[in-house]
């Protein structure tokens, strides 16, 4: 009678913990692992892991952070084009089949939230595409993900600023524009070109595209009516390719879209890194009288290039090159005086300088000559700087 008692009180609270087990399965949702000594069960987080870091490292490798230890699965890179939007990437998802690369391994970190991926091809400069995937937590949840990126550059060329054009006119014979030169060869992809006075929206990225040490490249600054068959970037070694006026046979035209302004005669300009934005070359615009500049991006800048010693004279408009003259005349334009010197300087193009030290006294506004009834301009975009300074009379 006691034994039966017994395994009758044994029966029920067998089924009862049963019952409360199934019960904690679907309240409270559990995983299980393998160990060592067997089976272990998980409480789960119902919060599947994010993905809050993701970097492009190299022409075929690529890292990313999550919020808690990971593993990745069904991994794929997607080549983005003209027929196979990111939508249809997004759509496809972790596709093997479809796949421009997939993974061929993978490195956890020591606290497993981080892991790179080396692909299985090199990915092109500059190219779009979408890294897909699977991400899992050690509890089993899951997300799966797309993040479009853009092909590494692990050769970046170095420029800097040369000459600066900030009048135009409207009979479509001259418009602004800014002249870099060449200090080390590479691919422009991952340059940006910023005028804080017309704000980060109206910014410039260069294209992907290879120039050599030495070159000029002059972005023009507005496209006008009736310029758009003309206005035409030259993205490989055809330079006549552009016809618009002031196109240079000899050097590279780009130009930014649109007919907004591309520099101001106060201003900061900034040339910097897209994706760190750190500094690679800075100029200081001012007309004169003014005591602090009028925007707060400007202000910011100008602290950061003096802080850097892009600008080492000081961050104030008293310190930046006079524009005044600027304001009248399409054949005067803003020009480094220096850029031979630098060249000289600097002959390994491989041991530059991280930052190169510019001030107004480097540059001055050149101005037209005049001989034997024939005009020639000071602004010179994709030639040599003139050397013809413009005296207020």
């Amino acid at each position: 009678m006691k034994k039966n008692f017994i395994n009758q009180f044994l029966g029920i609270v067998f089924i009862s913990a049963a019952i409360v087990l199934a019960v904690l399965v679907f309240v409270a949702p559990v995983s299980c692992r393998l160990t060592e000594e067997g089976i272990e069960i998980v409480p789960a987080d119902t919060t599947a892991p994010s993905v809050e870091n993701f970097l492009v490292t190299g022409s075929r490798t690529v890292s990313l952070a999550c919020s808690e230890k990971i593993v990745l699965d069904k991994i794929c890179i997607l080549e983005l084009t003209d027929e196979n939007s990111f939508e249809d990437s997004v759509f496809l998802g972790a596709d093997e089949e479809n796949a421009f690369a997939v993974a061929n391994v993978i490195s956890y970190s020591e606290d497993g939230k981080s892991a790179d991926v080396e692909l299985s091809e090199d990915m092109a400069v500059g190219k779009s595409y979408v890294f897909s995937g699977v991400v899992y937590d050690i509890t089993g949840n899951s997300l799966e993900f797309c993040q479009k990126f853009m092909g590494y550059n692990k050769n970046p060329a170095r420029l800097i600023f040369n000459e600066i054009r900030t009048t135009y006119n409207k009979s479509k014979s001259a418009v602004e524009f800014i002249e870099f030169y060449v200090l080390k060869s590479g691919n422009l992809f991952g340059l940006e070109y910023v005028s804080t006075a017309n704000g980060e929206a109206k910014k410039y990225s260069f294209p992907a595209i290879d120039v050599k040490r030495g070159e000029y490249i002059t972005l023009h600054g507005k496209i006008l009516e009736g310029m758009e068959d003309d206005a035409l970037d030259e993205l490989d070694d055809d330079f006549t390719l552009s016809k618009a006026n002031e196109s240079c046979d000899t050097a590279r035209d780009l130009w930014k879209s649109g007919d907004e302004k591309i520099v101001s005669n106060t201003d900061v300009l900034v040339l910097r890194d897209y994706l760190s934005k750190e500094i690679k070359d800075a100029v200081l615009l001012s007309q004169s009288g003014k005591k602090s500049w009028p925007k707060k991006a400007m202000t910011e800048y100008a602290e950061k290039a003096c802080s850097l010693g892009f600008w080492p004279e000081g961050s104030l408009p008293e310190n930046a090159v006079c524009t005044d003259s600027m304001t009248s005349s399409i054949f005067r334009s803003i020009s480094r005086k220096n850029i031979e010197k630098i060249a000289e300087r600097f002959p390994d193009e491989n041991e530059l300088p991280k930052c190169i030290a510019s001030s107004a006294s480097d540059w001055i506004i050149t101005d037209k000559v005049t001989v034997n009834k024939v005009t020639t301009s000071g602004a010179t975009p994709g030639y040599e700087n003139s050397t013809n300074p413009f005296v207020a009379k």
